[in-house]
């Protein structure tokens, strides 16, 4: 009897809808969470209609960013750069060509573009081909001279000099270079052995001038090694213990993306019909020749840039639109060198342009254009004002949540079952112990946008996502 009792009380409580939150008890909920009980936590939730906060938490305190700085930086370079906009990189001939032979240098000359070679954006025009096929079409059928890719435009640092030094090794720690390519990343592989010696060891692409490093010791039972990037040198410096030998094989940063591709368009044209020779000094110039524009390559429009950096959360991508940003700004103050505080005029110039929107920047402390800086922070109020400005903002009828991804399955289990995981646009920000979260809903025509930002967990990232996941089932299930 009891069991039928409790069967059919069981059957009553699934026949009944979920029950329904306000917002703020939504929220409430969220922040009383045992998960996020030592946890420094901010929220807000915007009704974009009213343009009214329905629910906060904290809203004037300022957390770690993380990752979410990209959506300011994709706000910013669509106000200032504009949707259509393309980077571009000239390969220009310096030196004579006669009878199908150019005597010279062939010079690429980077301006920022790091989508130069990207395998993420592979339908993109490559630059390689691109100049082989210009010489080509200018009948040329030999080279004599050198392949030489000019890195000056941007000058060092080419990493912010806020981010961790500890960072710098990784794929997602790759630095902004003038000249970019192939993400600013190499695989690398390497064997050490029990005395901390490199036996093996291979870089694809190749990236000629760069050293592998050990500075490992040996060990008794511990193999765990640390890489670092020198750039002085430049090397990728292995640090650690070692007791057996061992092989590894990872992606890290490049410190010299120049020297790959011109290493890749090298061995392009040796594979090509037209012949190659490598003579750096062939063009002494003192010949009666102008330097010629071969190639103006173009990168895909800012709007596939933006939509693949917030998909991927591209460090690489989004600070180069940073430096861009802070490039142009320069260059309209009728400079002439670069400086070599580039990143600074970027952050300046984009805070100017948010307050020109209206927006109060008081609360926002940002660092560079990716996120990836600890220094990056932003109270949840900045966001819900910026989302606001930004939510049906068009830019030639381009919105941000246009090119922002789908929740998905990036907040946790209960948010991916539910059918809301495909109507939320968000951006996510993830590093030690900082966990955020910042979008719309719903996709399409965003109704709310809120700013989840969560600093000082001590459990995992899992559970925090899955709690913010269950927030906003509770804040937009049922509307």
């Amino acid at each position: 009897m009891k069991k039928t009792v409790l069967s059919i009380l069981l059957a009553i409580a699934a026949a009944l809808p979920a029950m329904a939150y306000t917002a703020q008890e939504a929220v409430d909920l969220f922040v009383s969470h045992s998960t996020l009980r030592y946890a420094s936590v901010g929220v807000t939730v915007i009704d974009l209609d009213s343009a009214k906060t329905i629910a906060s938490y904290r809203p004037d305190q300022s957390n770690i960013t993380a990752s979410t700085m990209k959506t300011v930086i994709s706000s910013a370079a669509l106000g200032l750069l504009g949707p259509h906009y393309r980077f571009e990189t000239p390969v220009y001939l310096d030196g004579e060509v006669s009878d199908g032979c150019f005597t010279g240098n062939i010079i690429v000359r980077g301006m920022g573009d790091p989508t130069l070679g990207s395998v993420n954006l592979p339908n993109q025009a490559n630059i390689v081909d691109e100049i082989i096929n210009a010489l080509r079409a200018r009948g040329i059928t030999r080279v004599k001279g050198a392949v030489i890719g000019d890195d000056s435009y941007y000058g060092y640092p080419y990493y912010d000099l806020d981010w961790d030094v500890g960072d710098l090794a990784y794929a997602y720690g790759a630095a902004v270079h003038a000249l970019n390519f192939h993400d600013n990343v190499m695989n690398a592989s390497f064997t050490i052995d029990s005395r901390g010696r490199i036996t093996q060891q291979s870089v694809t692409p190749p990236v000629p001038g760069l050293q592998i490093i050990s500075r490992c010791r040996s060990s008794r039972g511990r193999n765990a090694i640390t890489p670092y990037m020198d750039y002085s040198v430049p090397a990728l410096v292995l640090t650690g213990d070692v007791s057996s030998t061992k092989s590894y094989r990872s992606t890290y940063a490049n410190p010299t993306p120049a020297p790959m591709l011109v290493d890749s368009l090298e061995r392009a044209l040796l594979r090509s019909d037209i012949r190659y020779d490598n003579v750096p000094d062939a063009y002494d110039g003192a010949m009666a020749a102008e330097r010629s524009l071969l190639v103006l390559h173009k990168s895909p429009e800012l709007t596939e840039i933006i939509t693949s950096l917030l998909d991927r959360s591209d460090n690489m991508f989004a600070h180069s639109l940073l430096r861009a940003i802070g490039a142009r700004d320069w260059e309209l103050k009728g400079k002439e060198a670069m400086t070599s505080n580039l990143d600074s005029v970027g952050v300046e110039a984009v805070e100017r342009w948010l307050r020109q929107q209206g927006i109060d920047t008081d609360p926002l402390f940002m660092r560079d254009g990716s996120g990836l800086a600890r220094g990056n922070k932003a109270s949840v109020n900045f966001f819900g004002d910026m989302l606001t400005m930004m939510a049906d903002r068009r830019f030639d009828g381009v919105r941000l949540c246009d090119l922002m991804p789908t929740a998905s399955d990036r907040v946790g289990r209960t948010l991916k079952s539910n059918p809301l995981s495909g109507n939320i646009v968000l951006k996510s920000g993830s590093m030690r112990h900082v966990q955020c979260f910042v979008g719309y809903y719903p996709a399409d025509k965003p109704r709310y946008a809120f700013a989840v930002l969560v600093n000082n967990f001590n459990c995992s990232h899992a559970d925090v996502k899955e709690q913010i996941g269950v927030l906003l089932c509770n804040l937009f299930d049922g509307i």
